[in-house]
């Protein structure tokens, strides 16, 4: 392993524990602060959307290893002032700043795995992702420790210092990789591709919004629905990510067997909306069955965002298919702040009967906007090319 894959490791790993740590802390963090933080949540995912703007302009300017070091920095900094933060508005804030250096960080680490790896990109890209699932899945675990001991502060600064470590790796790293070549300004997508791709262009953010509510608050709902302590609650974002992995692998075994990905989407996400219609209702009165229902949909949901840019791109020339997976991250990741927010305003409550609605109709949504391809007349020479 050379020195800028284990850096890149570092880094990979601590955007898994800085994505779980987040969600999982909040209700110890509500516990010593005295107030509601659930608002970290979209300030989390919205900070994620401004660093992915920046990586842009920064890479530019940086070598890609270096800027994935200043994401890993910003992360490491807002950490242990979220650490201690003694107000909710504190800590809120210093999560939209962890956000930004998540987003830096994501962006930049790709581009860095490119340049360092000596083998395949895609082999490189797949045992640093799975760092990113283990770590999220190990960080609530500590988090319970941690909130058992009184102390959630002590687990902020632990995710704080793995960060510091990665950003060493990383500058190390940096000094015997090559400066690559200033990267080319993406394709422009043509209008006919866009108009092939608006229908899941749009539906990718509300997957994406619809992934962060439970994914941000798969701490705070249980919490609230069994009266658990913040330790326990901590682990509903370990269970989270768990149903997660099942979901995605039950998913890839339909398709192994025949299922195509357009009615594995389809599958996908009415399972999802009436699970999470049969979780509204039965919240009020029988909350444990409620929370069973809202794990199936986790599972259900799973999958949804690969499928939803896998059918988009499959509906595009290969030529097009680099600018367009551009266009559809960046809009992804703008659901992930928008829809939780708006949730939150909506119902007030993470845990309430109207979270699980609102949710419910935007699956709903977004397999009305799956299915829109057959109204679009798909430009000439559109397709995956085989020759």
């Amino acid at each position: 392993m050379t020195p800028a894959i284990r850096g890149l490791s570092a880094a990979f790993a601590g955007l898994g524990a800085t994505a779980a740590v987040i969600p999982s802390v909040l209700p110890a963090i509500e516990q010593v602060i005295g107030a509601s933080v659930v608002a970290a949540v979209p300030a989390l995912f919205g900070g994620a959307f401004v660093g992915l703007l920046a990586s842009e302009p920064g890479l530019r300017r940086l070598r890609p290893l270096h800027l994935t070091a200043i994401g890993c920095l910003l992360q490491a900094l807002a950490l242990a002032g979220a650490a201690f933060a003694g107000t909710a508005t504190a800590f809120i804030v210093f999560a939209a700043i962890a956000g930004a250096g998540l987003g830096l960080t994501e962006s930049s680490a790709s581009v860095a795995s490119k340049i360092a790896s000596t083998t395949s990109t895609a082999t490189v890209l797949t045992a640093l992702t799975g760092t990113v699932a283990v770590a999220a899945a190990l960080t609530p675990l500590l988090v319970a420790v941690a909130a058992g001991l009184d102390r959630p502060a002590l687990v902020l600064l632990l995710v704080a210092a793995v960060q510091l470590v990665a950003v060493a790796g990383l500058v190390a790293g940096a000094r015997g990789t090559p400066a690559p070549p200033p990267p080319r300004h993406p394709p422009r997508i043509r209008r006919a591709t866009a108009i092939v791709l608006l229908p899941l262009a749009v539906a990718l953010p509300l997957y994406v919004g619809v992934e962060s509510v439970f994914a941000g608050w798969s701490a705070v709902i249980p919490a609230e629905l069994l009266q658990l302590d913040a330790a326990a609650a901590a682990l509903g974002t370990s269970v989270f990510w768990g149903l997660m992995a099942v979901g995605r692998f039950a998913s890839a075994a339909l398709q192994q067997y025949g299922v195509t990905p357009q009615r594995a989407l389809l599958i996908a996400l009415l399972s999802a909306a009436g699970l999470l219609g049969l979780a509204a209702l039965l919240v009020p009165a029988a909350p444990g069955l409620g929370l069973a229902a809202v794990a199936l949909a986790v599972v259900a949901l799973a999958p949804i965002y690969a499928l939803v840019v896998g059918v988009a791109l499959d509906r595009l020339d290969t030529d097009d298919t680099a600018g367009a997976a551009g266009l559809l991250v960046t809009f992804g990741v703008i659901g992930g702040s928008v829809v939780p927010a708006a949730v939150l305003q909506i119902t007030g409550d993470p845990a309430a009967s109207g979270t699980f609605v609102v949710t419910a109709l935007l699956c709903l949504a977004i397999a009305a906007l799956s299915t829109l391809r057959r109204g679009i007349t798909r430009p000439a020479g559109m397709g995956n090319r085989t020759g």
